[in-house]
């Protein structure tokens, strides 16, 4: 079994293959006639393909349920877009949106550790680049229209699940949005100090990262 590399010719591989399917999904999907049933049932396929991640992980690797709750952020943004691609909830579309930031940082340092074809690794990625694919169908199939209203709520949603989260870390020994230290693998995070120093440079990074995403909706009301 191959082992993962980070910045190896395979994570890019991975990168710029994938970053074509998810390109050519979203030209599809702004093709078809009936745009918001191609959303549903693409998040009812990618639900699937988590369900069975966990299944996996839980019945073949015998991992612990502790650490396979869906507590890390491109997790509960999966969720959030699944709900959103299903009902059209303006809530989870706005939170879909703007979480979707934290999926480019997911994977240029991606906590897969095994080389494709290995279901993980094939899951880890599609259901990560899904995100991205969720943020334009926000957009495009849904009018979703961010306002500066909306980049609040979101930035304030995920602090609060910060807080929530450190608590259940503490409870259950786990490290889930790596509020608690630092991931024992190479991150950015290296380069941003100490706990709790780089919690707070995290929190500037996300606001600028929320700021950017609503830029072009200001411009355009402007």
């Amino acid at each position: 079994m191959n082992k993962f590399e980070l910045f190896s010719k395979e994570h890019f591989f991975y990168l710029v293959s994938y970053s074509l399917i998810t390109f050519l999904f979203i030209i599809l999907s702004l093709k078809v006639e009936n745009k918001k049933k191609f959303a549903r049932n693409s998040a009812i396929i990618i639900g699937i393909l988590k369900i069975s991640e966990l299944a996996y992980r839980l019945i073949v690797l015998d991992e612990p349920i502790r650490f396979l709750l869906p507590l890390h952020l491109c997790n509960l943004t999966l969720i959030a877009a699944i709900i959103a691609m299903i009902s059209g909830s303006r809530f989870f579309l706005n939170l879909t949106y703007f979480w979707s930031a934290g999926t480019v940082f997911a994977l240029l340092t991606p906590e897969v550790r095994i080389n494709f074809p290995h279901l993980l690794n094939i899951i880890f990625f599609l259901t990560h680049f899904y995100l991205i694919f969720s943020a334009v169908s926000c957009i495009k199939t849904f009018n979703f229209k961010p306002t500066f209203k909306n980049l609040i709520k979101a930035f304030k949603y995920v602090n609060f699940a910060f807080i929530i989260i450190f608590f259940i870390n503490l409870m259950l020994g786990t490290n889930y949005m790596f509020v608690n230290y630092k991931p024992s693998f190479r991150s950015p995070l290296d380069y941003m100090g100490p706990w709790p120093y780089y919690i707070v440079c995290l929190e500037i990074i996300t606001f600028i990262c929320f700021a950017l995403m609503y830029l072009p909706f200001h411009k355009k009301k402007r």
